[in-house]
Order: C-alpha cells, then sequence, then structure tokens
C-alpha cells in the first residue's frame, strides 16, 4: 500500500482517504484543490493494494492523532479494513462493499475474473466508461485519470483478487463503517449488491451518482458530509 500526504498542517484530526483500485493521487489533489483552506483535518491518502499493511511508521503516525476519520471508495472500502488501523471514529464508505467478490455482496466472481483476464488499454477506456457513467464525466475524469499503465494495474486487481480469495488477514477490524453512500447509477458495483451487503448498517442513496462518486462531491468536507446524512 502505498501512502502520501495530501495536508499535514499539525491538526490533531486526520482524514485517511483510501482511493479505489487502479488510481494514484490525482483525485485526492483534485479533492484537495476545491477544499478551503479552514478544514481543520490533516489528510493521508491510500492507494495500491497489491500489499494491504500499512508501514508501522504510518500507523504509529496515524494513532497520534486525537480524532481519526476515514473515507473510502470502490475497493478501497474493502482494504481499509485490511490495513491494520485502530482508533477510527466515523468511517463513510462509498460505492464499494466489505465483500466486493460475490454475487450478492459486491461483484460477481465472473464478472471480476472476466475484467481481470481481459484488461488492456482498450478495454480500460470502456471500464473507465462504465464507471463514469456517462460521456460528460468521462471526459471530467480524463482531466484527473490516474497516471498508471494499464499492466500496472492488472497487476494490482490480481493481487486483490488473490487477497479475496484466499482471506490473509482474517483478524476482524478494530473499527467499523458508520454509514455507506450507495450510488443510485453504479454499475460496477450494483445498487442491489450494496443495498444488500449494508443492510445492518445506516445508508443512503444518491440517485443519479455513477460508481464514480466525486463530481458529486468535489471537496474534502462535501465528502465528509456524507458521514453525516
Amino acid at each position: 500500500m502505498i501512502t502520501r500526504w495530501i495536508q499535514r498542517k499539525g491538526h490533531d484530526r486526520l482524514l485517511l482517504f483510501f482511493n479505489g483500485w487502479g488510481m494514484d493521487g490525482g483525485i485526492a489533489e483534485y479533492l484537495q484543490s476545491n477544499t478551503p483552506a479552514d478544514f481543520r483535518y490533516d489528510v493521508l491518502l491510500c492507494y495500491d493494494y497489491r500489499s494491504l499493511l500499512m508501514p508501522q511508521d504510518v500507523l504509529e503516525t496515524i494513532a497520534s492523532y486525537g480524532e481519526r476519520i476515514l473515507v473510502a471508495w470502490s475497493l478501497g472500502v474493502w482494504a481499509a479494513q485490511k490495513a491494520g488501523l485502530s482508533g477510527i471514529g466515523r468511517a463513510l464508505a462509498i460505492n464499494g462493499t466489505l465483500n466486493p467478490i460475490s454475487s450478492e455482496e459486491g461483484i460477481s466472481p465472473a464478472i471480476f475474473s472476466q475484467t481481470l483476464g481481459n484488461y488492456n488499454e482498450e478495454n480500460r477506456t470502456r471500464f473507465i466508461r462504465r464507471m463514469c457513467g456517462s460521456s460528460s464525466l468521462f471526459h471530467r475524469f480524463m482531466a484527473v485519470s490516474p497516471e498508471r499503465n494499464a499492466l500496472d494495474q492488472k497487476e494490482e486487481l490480481a493481487s486483490i483478487q488473490q487477497h479475496v480469495e484466499e482471506d490473509t488477514l482474517q483478524q476482524p477490524s478494530s473499527w467499523s463503517y458508520t454509514h455507506a453512500l450507495i450510488g443510485g447509477r453504479d454499475m460496477i458495483f450494483s445498487p442491489k449488491a450494496q443495498k444488500f451487503a449494508w443492510r445492518d448498517l445506516e445508508y443512503s442513496i444518491s440517485e443519479d451518482m455513477p460508481h464514480f462518486p466525486f463530481f458529486s462531491s468535489t471537496s474534502w468536507p462535501e465528502v465528509c458530509s456524507c458521514m453525516d446524512h
């Protein structure tokens, strides 16, 4: 797992952002650019889930914060629970579940394997179009799209599949999600699967939101406000 500080100003409150599969810092930088200067949280980005555990020094730094909140998107929802974190207060899951390869609660195993097996530069474009849900949002996304090639992303997806199937980190997490936000037009994690996965948790539905949620909520305060819905 790669971690990177997006904002570090010595605040006593920390926002952890677990990005989706195949991403880098572009989305976090975009959200930061739309965030007012008085946002009083340090922000730590987490991505690339070929390895799931954070370095011990990063975990110790996280533990030093008085308040720790977490936002996770897509496969980051699952990865965040495997990172060895503790002391998380509010935690928001966006368009993802804790059982990501599942016919009932996530992406069907057949579709996941097909996506992995066929993934290349051409199919990446098709995937992004499905993720964004429209041509206009696809073109907006390309301005913040990750600077990673298809092979690199495919390696990460294969690692995620292996981690899920082997369940290599079986210890239960010490924290739980407190709210889930479900996109009504998500074509990656279907709304039906998400609703079933979060049936025991308070969730809200954004009817017009596709899998990519950050054109609906475009700054850290807007994203964090979804925790309180």
